[in-house]
Order: C-alpha cells, then structure tokens, then sequence
C-alpha cells in the first residue's frame, strides 16, 4: 500500500497539470483577444515551460485514414508544443515511456523532449519551423459558398472562406469563427499549428477551426483549458555536432533580412 502510495503521488506531481477544464471561448477572441496581451518570448531548455490552452486536431487525408493530435499553447509568449503519443496514452506525461514533445517558439528556437523506454530524458534543438500549410499573409479571402458548421466542444459556428484559387490542387477552404472578413485583411500575428488555431486580423483574434485541400481536412475538435507546467531542466541536451552554430547563424540571418 505504500508502495502504491508512492507511485501516485509522483504522478500527481508530473501530471495533475495537466488536467483540462472549461474554458471561456470569448476571453480568447475578439479585440480583446489573446494577441492584444501578446508578448512572444524566448524559450530555453533550462526554465519552465507553461501551457494554457489545449487544442485537439483531427487529420484526414484523401484515403481516409485518420489521426488525432493534441497541441498545448502559452498564448501570452507564443510558443506552443505538440504532443506525438501512441493511441491510449495521450495524457500529458514527461514520465511516460515514449513521451515526444516537440516545442516551437516564434523564432528558430525549437526542441523535441523525448522520454525513451529506460526512463532517459533527452532534449535536441530543431531548427526548423512547426508545419503551417496555411497562411494569411498576402491571401485574399473570399467567402465560400459551402455553408457554416460548428466545430470543437464549444460548438463554434466556423464560416467558409477560400483562398481566391481555383484549382482543385490549389484551393483552400478556411472556417473561421468571424464572419466579416473579406478581401486583403490586415494580418500581423499567427499561433497555430497545421493552419488551425489563432490569427490576429484587422486588430482582432480570430480562430481558424478547419481546413480543406485537394481532399485532405484538418478538423478543430477540441479547445480546452490547462494549467501544465513543463519543466524543461529536467531533460539533459543532447546536440548533433555543430547544431547550436547552426541555429544561431540562421537566426542572425533572418534578423537581417
């Protein structure tokens, strides 16, 4: 019984963060949504790591196969992870065997955390950016005539938009939660993932709740509250040769363009 005792409350301590709850869907949008308190900052391998905003993703491609992924964000400093878990284990757990956390802040700044099947906890920079397929810079937005539908837990009403193409090929459809955008907007901030999550668009946040392309879609189907705080001491860094050198040049290189 001590025993059990034990083993329960160390995984209280890793994991009772990460417990989701109601989240009020109107605090996050709007003018006065998140990106009128964002702060983009720097992430390291040496501090804690805080999440507050869970949302799910369903991927379907043109065969129809289907895979869920669940991606934590720090909407005040603008970076965000996604967790890559087996089916049945996806509950947010640095101790778990297998666990494979990818970090992504807004400059080259990336890392996968990685717990292998002996318990070792790893950390690698990645310098490359989060896979976004779509953008809203330099698009012009047309409104769809496919008809709206709600999405997520919160039943969102997403409105179709599409990209101005033609093409089955090069044509994409966008849900988004406003219903008012048109034309060549006024873009200036993007936290997502996949294209799903949130844009800033004339002065107001707005959540892109699905994508549609050459037959593939990507669904928002969850957006939930956390509280997780990741501590990213705890993984020792562990770099191919040069990495470092590497990073820091390419991000010099772009703080000049």
């Amino acid at each position: 019984m001590k025993k059990l005792i034990t083993m329960i409350l160390a995984l209280v301590c890793c994991v009772n963060f990460a417990q989701t709850k109601p989240i009020k869907i109107d605090t996050l949008l709007g003018s006065k949504g998140i990106f009128s308190k964002f702060k983009p900052k720097e992430i390291s391998t040496k501090q804690k790591l805080f999440f507050n905003v869970k949302l799910t993703y369903t991927m379907k491609d043109k065969s129809g196969k289907t895979i869920e992924t669940s991606t934590y964000f720090n909407t005040k400093h603008g970076y965000f992870g996604v967790l890559n878990s087996k089916k049945g284990s996806e509950t947010f757990n640095p101790n778990d065997k297998n666990f494979n956390f990818m970090v992504y802040s807004h400059s080259l700044k990336n890392y996968i955390y990685s717990t292998d099947r002996k318990g070792k906890k790893t950390v690698m920079s990645i310098p490359i950016n989060p896979k976004n397929d779509f953008k809203m810079d330099n698009v012009t937005l047309k409104k769809d005539s496919n008809p709206s539908k709600k999405f997520t837990n919160q039943n969102i009403v997403g409105y179709p938009y599409n990209n101005s193409k033609t093409s089955e090929k090069d044509k994409v459809i966008v849900y988004l939660n406003d219903n008012s955008i048109s034309g060549k907007n006024q873009f200036k901030n993007q936290l997502s993932f996949a294209g799903l999550g949130f844009y800033q668009i004339d002065g107001k946040t707005v959540l892109s709740t699905s994508i549609e392309n050459n037959g593939n879609i990507i669904t928002l189907t969850k957006i939930e509250g956390v509280a997780i705080n990741f501590n990213a001491s705890e993984f020792k860094k562990e770099e191919m040769e040069g990495m470092d050198q590497a990073v820091e040049e390419m991000m010099k290189n772009l703080k000049k363009q």
